[in-house]
């Protein structure tokens, strides 16, 4: 494949990447904003709770959206794949509800700006940052046709 078109190959996942990033989003934003409207706290613990289950929610959306359709070519559905897609997920969690509870941690509990105000921001925020790093590893690792750890997993 040219170099060309391995550039145009990748845009092309980077966009189907992203309008699955955006799915994941929504579902994402959707389920905090559920749990925020049902059950309205300023504790961060609880917070923090209700970010892990959407992040869950939302990496299911994504390992369906991925693997059907981002990285169809690449998706072998076999226990490798779907082990580094589960550590990858766990990956993309932990980074992305540490960096909502670093964010919303000192503003929930030192000013009065409210608690739906302060989870949103903190989970765009957060979102960005491990999509991004989400997408390097599903595309360099999880969908890689190079075999990583010499085929085991």
């Amino acid at each position: 494949m040219s170099k060309r078109a391995k550039i145009k190959s990748g845009g092309l996942r980077f966009s189907k990447f992203s309008l699955v990033g955006l799915s994941n989003a929504v579902v994402d934003i959707g389920v905090l904003n559920l749990f925020l409207w049902l059950q309205p706290t300023r504790e961060v613990s609880v917070l923090v709770l209700y970010n892990g289950v959407a992040l869950v929610l939302a990496n299911v959306n994504s390992y369906v959206g991925n693997t059907l359709w981002t990285f169809r070519g690449r998706a072998e559905h076999n226990l490798r794949q779907t082990s580094l897609f589960i550590l990858q997920a766990l990956i993309n969690i932990s980074i992305s509800n540490g960096l909502f509870w670093v964010l919303i941690h000192p503003l929930l509990v030192d000013t009065d700006i409210p608690a739906y105000l302060v989870g949103n921001v903190a989970k765009i925020v957060s979102v960005v940052v491990a999509s991004v790093i989400s997408f390097f590893l599903l595309r360099y690792v999880v969908f890689s046709r190079k075999r990583w750890f010499n085929g085991r997993l």
